[in-house]
């Protein structure tokens, strides 16, 4: 209704001409611009409702009475030719659609709120046109009895062959005096009881119109419109079923937790299937699902913010500031998850990443997670053939830097050893407990620069639990943060550690030592990890399930009550109650179903701790047996020890090991190398 920019006004009849020669798919260039004609239709409608509260009048001809603009610079340079108009459109990335709805679709009277349903209809038939090249659902098209009534008198009309079946009285506006439209009344010919509404809805998404409850006198048959003429277009079942809910929307009984309640929701779904086609218009494999059920990723939901803010910090200490960052919050809030993110995005910046874990049970050992951090690193360097040049380059320089002082860190790392070609009892092993540790304190710190200098990058340091860390580790953490502890220029340090809140009894040393200003010049950054708040839960599980937002809210509302928005929590959840057939992928609907009051019911333990208590105790003895071992010695193991173990011990440990991975319960790392105990993010 404002005024436009110049460019090229089409009649949209004409504009979607160019879309009956297209066959759609998620990769089709033809789907991306019907998706942007239909989001700034329904925009369109959406704004002028804010500016004026009116809304277009409920009717069928609605798609006359609309004008798309399109900017396009190609179009600008060439000239505008209707027939191929779509086909320039396509041509041209920097394409500008927009609409018009004209005055004519717009009457001198505001529209009652009872309207909303048939106006969602109308812009439904819309879309369908939009989407079909221009064809209108066959059930309109089709000759058709329909029983109308008219001043208390009930009769019967017969439309020509050249009249369109038209539920809004052929384009004239509808009135409710106290009694249903005439379209509802048709409806209410359908039988959709609550018993019978999961049956609709499966028939709705295969094509098949809901049961009609037929009677005695009945003489004529009615058909609910389909969108399967769409789905053999090759449109993406999320875009069907989005016009079917719209379709739905005039009778308002249909699919109930998806009927639209107005346009701003229509328009709100139309832009995530914009902004993330990748899961929206994601075709899902069901029948794989239906055999490996649900699976979720490690993908970070709700912490924007926090990642901006250690990013941040990354910046300023690669510009020369000395910084540090600290992440901690309750168990299972995604604080490992946070700090592995975070890692994505320092080796896109060509960043080194070197990452270490503590464990409760290693406490007495000094220098574990570094040790750890440390040699991962020379293993990838070992590993990748690529790398050859530059394991080669860095062997150099600690052999120049460090001479025979590297036999002493080839100790504490293995894989330092075979980089620099040493033998095993080469390695000296003659100084006594304290210089040890003092002298490996002094050596990982030189090491650190040595990486740095080599490769002129910054080196990144990330160690989880810390609340587990022995003060030896502390103590390098710290010579690595004080004013001039990377010698060399070239040198550049971050360091990220994270650690559980209210879970350490060393968080007093562990703050004295790295947060001291009298000892530290480092900048000290806090990220703070709470749970999900229900709206990002609701993102977490409409990503996960690749179900719009609106279709997953009352599933997302009730995993939020019972979780508190614990993210591990909320994981493991899901994933049982997939296990148990409550969440499922459904052959019918081709998409995720879950039973609401089954799981509202559903009894669950009140925290994480217990939630993996008890996923162990429904494990058989065996099984446990087997977890009970793995536990003696550490929090990973490799495979070849657990081989060894099973010969030793007669016992069946590995098969056993592969069932709790299955359940969840421990992560197999570098392929069948390793067996590591799950953590509790």
């Amino acid at each position: 209704m404002t005024e436009r920019a110049s460019g090229h006004r089409i009649p949209l009849t004409e504009w979607i001409r160019s879309f009956r020669t297209f066959h759609y798919s998620i990769a089709s260039s033809s789907l991306i611009p019907a998706l942007r004609l239909t989001r700034s239709l329904a925009d369109e409608i959406c704004k002028v409702k804010e500016e004026t509260g009116r809304s277009p009048t409920p009717r069928f001809g609605w798609i006359d009475s609309i004008v798309v603009y399109s900017q396009s610079k190609r179009s600008n340079e060439i000239g505008i030719d209707i027939e191929n108009v779509f086909d320039t459109i396509l041509k041209d990335d920097d394409d500008d659609i927009s609409v018009e709805i004209l005055p004519t679709l717009f009457d001198n009277t505001e529209n009652d709120e009872g309207q909303v349903n048939e106006i969602l209809y109308s812009l439904g038939i819309v879309f369908y046109e939009i989407f079909s090249g221009g064809g209108r659902p066959v059930e309109l098209e089709q000759k058709q009895i329909v029983q109308t009534t008219h001043g208390g008198e009930t009769g019967a009309k017969e439309l020509s062959d050249e009249e369109d079946f038209n539920p809004f009285l052929q384009g004239e506006t509808i009135h409710h005096d106290g009694e249903l439209s005439m379209y509802q009344n048709m409806l209410s010919d359908y039988n959709l009881s609550d018993d019978d509404s999961r049956s609709s809805y499966d028939m709705a998404f295969q094509g098949d119109g809901p049961r009609k409850r037929r009677t005695q006198n009945e003489t004529y048959d009615m058909c609910s419109v389909s969108v399967e003429p769409l789905k053999e277009k090759g449109v993406p079942r999320s875009v069907c079923d989005l016009i079917a809910n719209m379709l739905d929307c005039a009778n308002g009984t249909l699919r109930k937790d998806e009927t639209y309640q107005d346009m701003f929701e229509v328009r709100d779904d139309l832009q995530l299937l914009l902004d993330k086609p990748s899961i929206y218009l994601h075709y899902q494999d069901i029948e794989r699902l239906s055999t490996i059920g649900l699976q979720i990723g490690d993908t970070l939901f709700g912490r924007n913010a926090e990642l901006s803010t250690i990013k941040e910090a990354y910046r300023r200490s690669v510009a020369g500031d000395s910084e540090f960052v600290t992440i901690y919050g309750h168990s299972g809030t995604g604080k490992s998850l946070l700090a592995f993110e975070f890692g994505k995005y320092l080796l896109s910046e060509g960043g080194i990443l070197l990452s270490g874990k503590f464990d409760q049970r290693q406490q007495g050992k000094p220098f574990s997670a570094l040790a750890s951090a440390f040699n991962q690193y020379c293993g990838i360097l070992l590993q990748n053939c690529e790398l050859a040049p530059s394991k080669q380059k860095l062997a150099h320089q600690i052999n120049h830097v460090l001479g025979r002082e590297a036999h002493h860190l080839a100790k504490l790392i293995p894989n330092l050893a075979s980089m620099l070609g040493l033998e095993s009892n080469s390695v000296i092993h003659d100084e006594g407990c304290t210089n040890a540790q003092n002298r490996l304190q002094y050596l990982l710190c030189r090491f650190v620069e040595v990486i740095s200098s080599t490769f002129a990058a910054t080196v990144t340091l990330c160690l989880d639990d810390l609340q587990w860390a022995d003060s030896a580790s502390i103590a390098a953490v710290n010579q690595l943060l004080l004013t001039g502890g990377l010698a060399s220029p070239n040198a550049k340090f971050f360091f990220l550690g994270c650690y559980r809140e209210g879970e350490t009894d060393n968080r007093d040393s562990l703050w004295k030592t790295l947060c001291n200003n009298d000892l530290v010049s480092a900048r000290s950054t806090d990220v703070k990890l709470d749970c999900m708040d229900e709206e990002t839960l609701t993102t977490m599980v409409s990503e996960t399930l690749c179900l719009l937002p609106r279709l997953t809210r009352c599933l997302s509302s009730i995993i939020y009550h019972k979780t508190k928005g614990n993210p591990l929590f909320v994981s493991r959840l899901m994933i049982s109650l997939s296990k148990e057939g409550l969440l499922r992928p459904s052959l019918s609907m081709r998409r995720w179903e879950w039973d609401k009051e089954k799981i509202q019911f559903q009894k669950l333990p009140d925290d994480v701790a217990m939630f993996f208590t008890n996923s162990i105790e429904a494990l058989s003895e065996d099984v446990k047996a087997s977890l009970c071992v793995l536990s003696c010695f550490g929090s990973s193991t490799k495979t070849a020890f657990m081989k060894t173990l099973e010969r030793l011990l007669h016992k069946n440990l590995l098969n056993n090991l592969d069932i709790a991975v299955e359940e969840g319960l421990l992560d197999k790392k570098d392929g069948r190398e390793k067996m590591k105990m799950k953590n509790n993010r």
